[in-house]
Formats: C-alpha cells, sequence, structure tokens
C-alpha cells in the first residue's frame, strides 16, 4: 500500500515487498532504500547505488557501477517517502 503522499521520480523511498522464494514455502518480505528513477505501469525501479550526477554517469560508461531493483507495484506492502 503506498503512503498518502504520491510517490515519483527522483523520490527516495523505502520500500517494503513480496518477493519471492525458490523451493520455500512462503514468499518473504524485503526491503530497499533508494531513488526513484522509472516508474511504470506495472513497476518502480529504485536505484539503491549510483551516481550524483548525470555527468558522471555519462563520463564513466559502466553500467556496473550502479545497482536498483525492479520492485513489482502489486508486490509492494508499503512505500513511503523519506526524501
Amino acid at each position: 500500500m503506498a503512503d498518502k503522499k504520491p510517490i515519483k521520480v527522483g523520490d527516495i523511498v523505502h520500500c517494503i515487498f513480496l518477493d519471492h522464494a525458490e523451493n520455500g514455502k512462503d514468499s518473504m518480505l524485503f526491503e530497499v532504500i533508494g531513488r526513484v528513477f522509472e516508474i511504470t505501469r506495472t513497476s518502480y525501479k529504485i536505484r539503491c547505488w549510483g551516481y550524483v550526477n548525470d555527468i558522471d554517469r555519462e563520463r564513466d560508461s559502466r553500467d556496473d557501477n550502479e545497482n536498483w531493483f525492479c520492485i513489482v507495484r502489486k508486490a509492494v506492502q508499503s512505500i513511503k517517502v523519506i526524501k
């Protein structure tokens, strides 16, 4: 369930979501804290390790220098803007 404040690109969020568990008995709760950099109809893309400045991202050209998670919106239990 989303917080009252709408989530938008650029927000720093705390997201709690259900994730699958291979050979598990049930799904499990996980959390991610990071900056939302894309929102689609089905997911939030949240970067938890990344460049502060776009110019640095363009200069470096190493995709493996950033980490993000694509969270299925229907799996989100709560998502709150923290900054």
